[in-house]
């Protein structure tokens, strides 16, 4: 890349270029922790003012309908669930192996339709933390016209965003922050969580929380997750997740206990 083009990036690129450093003496610098794809996302938001990601189609659907069958656990509920009552049963008080009395009413067998969380004294409102969400999408950056990219990480472009983003906030050039944020923010508010889709969702928490990223990132990926919870907890490894890193499930639960309170 350019010089010139590179220190007019940020100060930071500006200090790498052209201050008392061997990477401007040597006209060469190494950017370790950078990807490949970052980088020449970076390089296309420098030269063009804009980036873009091909994306590709990882996940035809005889593969989606591979997993469902393989992978029952992945399946997601109906939003109701049919429960039956067990048989009545003939005496009217008995005790069980602890000693405790416990009583039952004849009553004929009877279907009974039960709404998901609808008696959970602690759910939260959904709707509403998705308000909150779409408002935390509402970033304004500068339309441009860009040309194809790198191709996404993976296949996955919600990785492909956040690791740019990540890139923006560390050398400090808060207009592509914004634009990466932005596409990310769009990726995710038009996502159906299907169980493949939540993969690539996991997969992007994992990187925010696992890898060293700006509370801005982790805050909004809680929020969208506080949102989708119900859907992503299907999936065995989103548990996982949440088991092994406290803090995405104490921020997911702080959202929703706001979310209950205000609502």
């Amino acid at each position: 890349m350019h010089s010139a083009l590179v220190s007019a990036q940020s100060s930071a690129f500006d200090r790498l270029a052209n201050g008392a450093f061997k990477e401007a003496a040597e006209f060469h610098a190494a950017l370790d922790s950078t990807s490949e794809e970052t980088f020449i996302l970076f390089a296309q938001y420098a030269y063009t003012g804009s980036y873009s990601v091909l994306k590709i189609d990882s996940n035809p659907v005889a593969k989606t309908n591979k997993v469902l069958r393989n992978s029952p656990e992945l399946v997601w509920p109906e939003s109701e669930l049919i429960m039956e009552d067990p048989a009545p049963e003939p005496e009217a008080e008995r005790e069980d192996m602890w000693g405790f009395s416990s009583r039952t009413k004849k009553e004929k067998k009877r279907k009974k339709s039960i709404e998901l969380g609808a008696s959970d004294p602690c759910r939260y409102d959904k709707a509403a933390l998705w308000g909150d969400f779409t408002k935390a999408c509402s970033i304004a950056v500068d339309p441009a016209s860009p040309r194809p990219g790198a191709v996404s990480y993976d296949g996955n472009v919600l990785l492909s965003h956040a690791r740019l983003y990540v890139f923006a906030d560390c050398y400090g050039i808060p207009r592509l922050a914004d634009m990466s944020m932005h596409h990310l923010s769009q990726e995710l508010l038009k996502l159906n969580v299907t169980p493949e889709v939540a993969t690539n969702i996991i997969e992007l928490l994992r990187y925010a929380y696992e890898e060293p990223s700006p509370e801005s990132l982790r805050n909004h990926l809680a929020l969208y997750a506080a949102c989708k919870a119900s859907e992503l907890w299907m999936n065995p490894r989103f548990r996982e997740l949440v088991a092994t890193h406290g803090d995405l499930g104490l921020a997911m639960l702080e959202v929703m206990i706001k979310g209950r309170a205000t609502s």
